[in-house]
């Protein structure tokens, strides 16, 4: 019972602080210190978001020039297109007119019906 006792003196003992109230220095105090987290948060928000901005502009001006040379390189691959069209065109085209010209040497120069008729008297 003495122990329990004692505990409890002890107890009430630790607890006295706790119940006193806190006078108008002590809330001036916090005030302060509250307003100079604040401060320092603040400040160091405005340097996170410079610094934000600063990386976004960077990126900004890289996505910049990645998309510019996308660009280029659909206007290369475009130019290049129309490029082996036309190769194409002139290619058959060239195939045609040699094709024409091999058909026409191979032609005889008798007509058929003369042939027939020579190949008829030499009997």
């Amino acid at each position: 019972m003495k122990t329990i006792l004692l505990f409890l003196i002890l107890f009430s003992v630790m607890a006295m602080p706790a119940l006193g109230e806190l006078t108008e220095a002590d809330l001036n105090e916090i005030r302060l210190i509250v307003n100079d987290a604040e401060k320092r948060i603040k400040e160091e928000v405005k340097t996170e978001t410079t610094i934000t901005h600063t990386k976004i502009d960077g990126l900004d001006t890289r996505l910049r020039n990645v998309e510019t040379n996308i660009a280029e390189l659909r206007g290369r691959n475009i130019g290049f297109s129309v490029l082996k069209d036309w190769l194409v065109v002139i290619c058959a085209a060239a195939a045609i007119i040699i094709s024409i010209i091999a058909l026409r040497k191979k032609e005889p120069a008798i007509s058929p019906t003369t042939q027939d008729t020579q190949k008829a008297v030499p009997q």
